[in-house]
């Protein structure tokens, strides 16, 4: 047998040579295909046929997600304004309860559009406060000038609270 008959050819690139092999399904897969895993490399089909097996969500976890989240968000918000520096840790809060209520109610199903909707869920709940207060309080700082500043000041725990439960969501969704 000749050399030419031995070489193996990527089966998405059929003009590279290779000598890697899909230790699943046994394709030939060049070194731009192939994704090295902890028991040898895979091909980009066998991969997404594995991560399909850990998305368990059904189509009713995804508004149960919305729901809790959003409630969870928009509650803490209303609280933000009256706790000052404590918005901090409220916050953090507010994003720690909504994963563990989700993830209690859905029965720890997962879906990476469920770590998606999640934070922009928390972001978009977190936001009516702060826009309908700066609606009152931007027209009154314009109108009196320098002298209304505590007024701006009074916005900055709101956007604290949207930008802290929001991250706190997202990383918890990551680990």
């Amino acid at each position: 047998m000749s050399d030419t008959e031995n070489t193996l050819t990527c089966y998405l690139h059929p003009k590279r040579e290779t000598t890697l092999r899909c230790n699943r399904c046994d394709r030939p897969i060049c070194t731009k295909c192939a994704t090295h895993t902890p028991t040898g490399y895979r091909c980009p089909e066998c991969i997404r046929a594995q991560q399909k097996v850990f998305i368990t969500a059904k189509w009713f976890d995804f508004p149960i997600a919305v729901g809790i989240t959003g409630l969870i968000s928009f509650l803490g918000s209303l609280l933000a304004n009256l706790l000052g520096f404590f918005t901090i840790f409220l916050a953090v809060g507010a994003g720690y309860l909504s994963v563990a209520a989700v993830k209690k109610a859905i029965n720890n199903r997962r879906s990476p559009v469920l770590y998606t909707l999640m934070p922009i869920t928390a972001l978009i709940a977190s936001l009516p406060l702060l826009v309908l207060r700066g609606a009152l309080i931007l027209p009154i700082f314009f109108a009196s000038g320098w002298e209304a500043t505590g007024l701006l000041f009074s916005l900055l725990w709101y956007v604290l609270y949207s930008a802290l439960v929001t991250s706190t969501v997202s990383y918890q969704l990551r680990n």
